[in-house]
């Protein structure tokens, strides 16, 4: 995928983004001389939701590949509401394999939700019953009736020589 982007620093106020299966390749000008950047997604801290506009009236909100580097960061996406951005943001995440990130108000970024590694922590769910490898071998109703239980004295029969008799 590739899409051009805003650019302050840069001859002509644009640069080139270039999104690749395994890195992300930036293209720019500056002073005159064309620079390439090629740098893999796991250098980048996460994907973050961020307000186009902290200060104003506008609520227009962004999903930013963040970098340690602001000049290396990249805008996936933007949108006029953050109903539009949510999608998008799990989206990307889940294409890059990269946390989700939220900008408090000072600009830093915190986790989203907790995670390990790539892997997103939650609470553990109960299994649901009749989902095992017995599901389709045994009738339901063995499923939901109770245990059977033994007698509280079973009788015992002492001194005799045979536990049937022949009549």
């Amino acid at each position: 995928m590739v899409f051009d982007t805003a650019d302050a620093g840069a001859d002509g106020d644009g640069r080139r983004v270039e999104l690749h299966p395994g890195h992300v390749v930036l293209r720019r000008r500056l002073g005159g001389l064309p620079l390439r950047a090629a740098i893999e997604y796991s250098r980048y801290r996460g994907l973050a939701i961020a307000l186009l506009d902290p200060e104003g009236e506008d609520d227009g909100v962004a999903v930013v590949l963040v970098h340690d580097d602001v000049e290396l960061s990249v805008t996936l996406y933007s949108a006029p509401h953050v109903d539009d951005v949510v999608a998008e943001w799990r989206f990307w995440s889940g294409l890059l394999g990269l946390p989700m990130l939220i900008t408090d108000a000072a600009g830093t970024h915190a986790a989203a939700y907790p995670t390990l590694g790539r892997l997103v922590i939650g609470e553990a769910q109960l299994r649901r019953r009749g989902r095992g490898v017995l599901r389709y071998r045994r009738p339901a109703m063995f499923k939901r009736r109770a245990a059977g239980r033994p007698a509280a004295s079973p009788p015992v029969h002492r001194g005799e020589r045979e536990l049937s008799a022949r009549d």
